[in-house]
């Protein structure tokens, strides 16, 4: 499910292969129309359901690559939303890990016992992603339609412009930047960093954690979360706008969970005179 994709709006360039580390296949993700009719289905359904949210809570979201692709299908294809932007936001995905913040938070500041002896196990996930437990299904005979018989093709090339995406992570660039997680991050010498910026994968590579670092990792996502939750609010009817802090929080959200490649990827031009994408002004796809 690896890909590449050069056109317009993603130029490929030495530096900006460097930036999506092992993590993530080299970007911008190239979905297939089965990964963007699962995805919108999900979207669409699942993530309400309260057995489908304990199972990602125990697998923590889903893996890297789905969790981007998962906020890249609905930033991309809801086109229609309450709040200031109006559609083309991540409402689900900050549904969801608001959820997942809070999970692993508690777990981190956890005190060991004989009954959570280690308890920086909460950084590991138990159960597969449900994407790729779905793709990884055997093939179904027939025509497979897309959610409300929606035209799964003119979707993934809607989703695969990454045009919305590509303008949130620019305009909240010099917010999350200093977020990054030192390991995912080319600029950062191994070894370097903070540790308390590290992303999940990085933070588990190097359990058992030492109490303080488990305590300093989970104020942290706490106060994510917290800018998160006035991000969710500004996303409904009722909710007041946001600055460009909480607009920032959800991609330092799935940083965490998933690492950073995409967001660096799609950013690396950010600091050029090019013309972005204008997310609050953009016409609706037909």
């Amino acid at each position: 499910m690896t890909g590449h994709r050069n056109g317009p709006g993603a130029p490929e360039t030495r530096e900006q292969g460097e930036l999506t580390g092992a993590l993530l296949p080299v970007g911008p993700l190239e979905l297939s129309a089965e990964e963007v009719r699962q995805l919108w289905s999900f979207i669409h359904g699942d993530i309400m359901d309260g057995s489908m949210r304990r199972l990602l809570r125990a697998s923590l979201g889903l893996c890297p690559r789905h969790t981007w692709a998962y906020a890249v299908v609905e930033i991309e294809l809801w086109q229609a939303g309450a709040g200031a932007r109006g559609g083309h936001q991540p409402f689900d995905v900050t549904v969801l890990y608001e959820d997942l913040l809070a999970h692993v938070a508690e777990g981190l500041d956890r005190k060991g016992s004989l009954l959570h002896r280690h308890p920086d196990d909460v950084l590991l996930p138990v159960g597969p992603c449900r994407i790729c437990e779905d793709m990884a299904s055997p093939s179904l005979t027939g025509l497979r339609m897309g959610y409300a018989n929606s035209n799964t093709e003119a979707l993934t090339v809607e989703a695969n412009g990454l045009a919305h995406t590509t303008a949130w992570c620019r305009e909240t660039f010099q917010l999350w930047r200093g977020a990054v997680c030192p390991d995912c991050d080319p600029d950062t010498p191994t070894g370097a960093g903070d540790p308390t910026l590290l992303c999940r994968f990085h933070l588990a590579s190097r359990r058992p954690l030492p109490e303080p670092l488990r305590h300093a990792v989970a104020s942290r996502l706490r106060e994510i979360r917290g800018r998160m939750r006035h991000l969710t609010e500004s996303m409904t009817d009722y909710g007041a706008p946001v600055g460009d802090e909480e607009n920032a929080s959800w991609i330092e959200a799935v940083g965490f969970f998933a690492g950073w490649g995409l967001p660096l990827y799609l950013a690396a031009a950010a600091t050029e005179t090019e013309s972005e994408p204008d997310v609050q002004g953009a016409e609706p796809a037909e």
